[in-house]
């Protein structure tokens, strides 16, 4: 016997019932992305500090927040924790209040931390130790969707081993998915001060590939001093690309491959750059393609944005010095930030051309092709053009092939913005960005924030705030949607005047909206998200005709903004 779907139930109810089930669905859910600049969402604010703020798509429109958490004692006390909330596309959390709690370490320190969806649920990995010395071990731990640990106790996956090894570092501390587990990498430091990058391999059940700080990697290509900063990303497969400089400016920045049985690939090192320069300014970032190929994007000593592609052979992938500088302008340019994205990568910086001194920056981004061809002018597209100290800005995917960049600005950084970057390098919001938080005490903390795009193109970001009283440092939130809004669609809807009737409606659907901003790109979608009717901007009324009975969504375009409602044919 075929099981009615909810939209014949539905159609079955009284017509009264029918409505106001209806406007219960369309109705307000407690504790959603704020609407207004002028309110912080906290997804935590319990007393003492919570930062390091790491976030992740659920698949559902949600994401996953992990965060370390020092409610329970700021270096004493029940030590450090780990605390995750998972909120659902409207931005309702569905833990308990001010998160839940993951993991307590009992007198201990959290030193950095790794958050990747794994297995329908999430793998997090930590550095903890004694207070104020370092890490000497590094664990790991599978949860589910809602935050219930599936191994009896987190993995060990390396302790020091003094008087040899004497710290477990955070350097490089990163989880790469395979498909048969995840490789964990990160640093140590033997006894004289000599760094090591290492990592380990582990399966489903938390179980361990190699013994304790077996692979050792010395990375010192010139055999001068070898190199203590590494970044990791996965290959594409189950292998991992390993990019690694010293920690001082204008040092050479190398690159290897390892495979998934834990070998280096290459037989050389490939250097990013020879140093000088082009060496390491602001930090490095890699990624890779749909090709495997590996990208590095960093700015550079002498104050470029320079990106350089890698074979997975491992040889250079562009001519000339193997980096293209993604921009010529003389001024100088740090923090990077770069995605993967429709086909090409983009990056954004601060920028400080006609700056009035140091920590005056504007922001600016470019977008290079996988044959290192820049799309747009060769000094960049300006993204922000005013002045702001530390704009730390980052990108996220949007919709139609486009990104979205979030950035600080004005006085103590208090209005946290952002800008849509269309693919031609235009800009889809009015100068100077769109504000999406405007409390000073809540802005985001420097680079302690993580944009999340979603599939709808909206784009959810979750920071650490400065530490204002008395709660400390808090996890707040906030969403902006594709059109440049904090409104969901249909709250956009109200405040524009947008309104269907006769609704439910039998053949046709008349529209109300203001004069001066009439509906465009009318479409109408079924329960199942699929595009049943396509109207001409000039139609009136809307036919619909021969369609089936039940639930449909009309979305259209008003002012700049996407706007919807729900329609009942009958």
């Amino acid at each position: 016997m075929e099981t009615p779907s909810f939209f014949r139930l539905f159609l079955r109810l009284p017509y009264h019932w029918g409505l106001l089930l209806l406007g219960l669905l369309a109705g307000p859910a407690r504790a959603q992305f704020s609407t207004t600049p002028a309110a912080s969402q906290f997804v935590s604010n319990a007393p003492g500090n919570q930062f390091g703020v790491q976030a992740v798509a659920d698949g559902a429109g949600g994401s996953f927040v992990v965060w370390i958490d020092k409610r329970n004692g700021n270096n004493s006390g029940l030590g450090t924790g780990i605390y995750a909330q998972h909120l659902n596309a409207a931005g309702v959390p569905l833990l308990a209040a001010n998160g839940k709690r993951l993991f307590q370490t009992g007198s201990r320190d959290i030193f950095g931390m790794k958050v990747v969806p794994w297995q329908y649920g999430y793998l997090v990995a930590w550095v903890q130790g004694a207070f104020g010395v370092g890490g000497d071990t590094v664990r790991c731990q599978f949860y589910s969707a809602n935050g219930d640990q599936q191994w009896s106790i987190p993995t060990v996956v390396a302790y020091r081993t003094l008087p040899t090894v004497i710290y477990e570092s955070e350097q490089g501390l990163n989880i790469v998915p395979t498909s048969t587990g995840a490789t964990i990498t990160h640093a140590l430091a033997l006894n004289g001060g000599s760094a090591r990058f290492t990592f380990n391999k582990i399966g489903p059940t938390g179980v361990l590939s190699y013994p304790n700080n077996d692979r050792q990697v010395v990375v010192s290509p010139n055999s001068i001093f070898a190199s203590d900063y590494y970044h990791t990303v996965s290959d594409g497969a189950d292998g991992f690309y390993m990019v690694a400089s010293a920690g001082g400016f204008s040092s050479p920045i190398y690159a290897q491959h390892f495979s998934a049985a834990g070998a280096a690939t290459w037989a050389n090192y490939t250097t990013i750059s020879a140093g000088g320069a082009s060496g390491r300014g602001s930090d490095w970032q890699p990624l890779i393609d749909p090709a495997g190929n590996l990208y590095v994007a960093w700015t550079s000593n002498g104050g470029d944005p320079l990106v350089s592609k890698v074979l997975p052979s491992g040889a250079l992938g562009w001519a000339g010095a193997g980096y293209v500088a993604l921009s010529t302008d003389p001024a100088y340019q740090t923090n990077p930030y770069a995605i993967w994205h429709n086909n090409a990568l983009w990056m954004i910086w601060e920028d400080a051309r006609g700056g009035s001194g140091s920590f005056d920056y504007k922001c600016y981004a470019q977008k290079i092709d996988a044959a290192g061809a820049l799309a747009w002018d060769p000094n960049g597209v300006p993204v922000y053009s005013l002045s702001a100290a530390y704009p730390r800005p980052k990108l996220a995917p949007s919709d139609n092939g486009s990104v979205m960049a979030f950035y600080s600005t004005d006085t103590n950084a208090a209005n946290f913005r952002a800008q849509k970057i269309l693919p031609t390098g235009s800009l889809a919001f009015a100068a100077p960005g769109v504000i999406l938080h405007s409390v000073a005490d809540n802005r985001p903390y420097e680079l302690d924030y993580v944009p999340v795009g979603q599939p709808n193109g909206s784009v959810q970001v979750y920071w650490s705030s400065p530490g204002a009283a008395p709660t400390g440092r808090d996890i707040v939130a906030g969403r902006m949607q594709n059109s440049g809004t904090l409104l969901s669609s249909e709250r956009a809807a109200e405040a524009l005047g947008f309104v269907v009737y006769p609704n439910p409606a039998a053949t046709e659907l008349k529209l109300q909206f203001p004069a001066a901003d009439r509906p465009t790109g009318l479409h109408l979608y079924d329960g199942q998200g699929r595009l049943v009717r396509a109207f001409a901007d000039a139609a009136m009324p809307l036919s619909l005709r021969g369609l089936p009975v039940g639930l449909y969504v009309l979305r259209a375009t008003m002012d700049g903004q996407e706007v919807s409602r729900r329609v009942v044919v009958e």
